[in-house]
């Protein structure tokens, strides 16, 4: 399944309206993890269908009293008490995808895809006992960069997590690591968001189950903030 089909079968919208068979909803349940525009359609619509749920809840709906002509059960959906306020709620829900949703999608749909150098700061081989500062990198705030690391690894130990704390002592971040994946040198992306420049602390725990981890490591990294 692509992407082409996918839209011309419109299986976002039956995804979400449970309308797909169990085989066919299978295959777009694998497909759209790893296509980037259907994941980001189904958000948007998940979004559009649970915004006008809720705008139309906060419409009351004035039912026609009884008539002497017994009218269908459903007439009073064509009523203006419900028009208006679904034609109002409908437009509203628009206006916020256009002006909100859509433009958030297509703004991170088009830094995943498009290619960039990030800064690197590389921790590996550093001393876990030491005071120094250790190895800087230069940033601009709001940038997202990558820190490698070499985790100590031992066979008791099932995983790992790195944790990160900022120059105040705070908990920024952490992330587990399989053991398989910490055999090899870790590449961790450090996410955009404000940080503060000055010494960081990378702690690596190994974890054998059923417990706190078990400190490894200790590196530290400067980080100086670009303008």
């Amino acid at each position: 399944m692509n992407h082409e089909e996918a839209a011309r079968l419109s299986l976002v919208e039956k995804y979400l309206l449970e309308e797909l068979p169990p085989d066919l909803r299978d295959e777009f349940e694998e497909h759209y993890f790893d296509c980037q525009e259907c994941a980001a359609d189904l958000r948007a619509t998940a979004v559009f269908l649970d915004t006008a749920k809720e705008e139309l809840k906060s419409f009351p709906i004035e039912r026609p009293a009884a008539a002497r002509v017994k009218k269908p059960w459903f007439s009073w959906l064509w009523t203006p008490a419900f028009v208006v306020p679904a034609l109002a709620a409908c437009l509203l829900v628009i206006a916020y995808q256009n002006v909100v949703t859509f433009p958030h999608f297509r703004n991170a749909l088009a830094g995943m895809r498009a290619p960039e150098i990030l800064p690197t700061v590389s921790l590996v081989g550093g001393n876990s006992r030491g005071d120094a500062a250790g190895p800087s990198i230069a940033a601009q705030n709001g940038q997202p960069f990558l820190v490698l690391v070499d985790v100590p690894t031992q066979d008791r130990f099932s995983s790992y997590t790195c944790l990160l704390y900022s120059p105040s002592g705070s908990l920024a971040w952490r992330v587990e690591v399989s053991a398989e994946a910490a055999k090899d040198t870790v590449s961790i992306g450090v996410p955009a968001g404000e940080r503060a420049a000055g010494l960081y602390t990378l702690v690596v725990q190994g974890n054998a189950g059923g417990g706190n981890g078990v400190d490894l490591a200790h590196y530290r990294f400067t980080l100086n903030s670009l303008k």
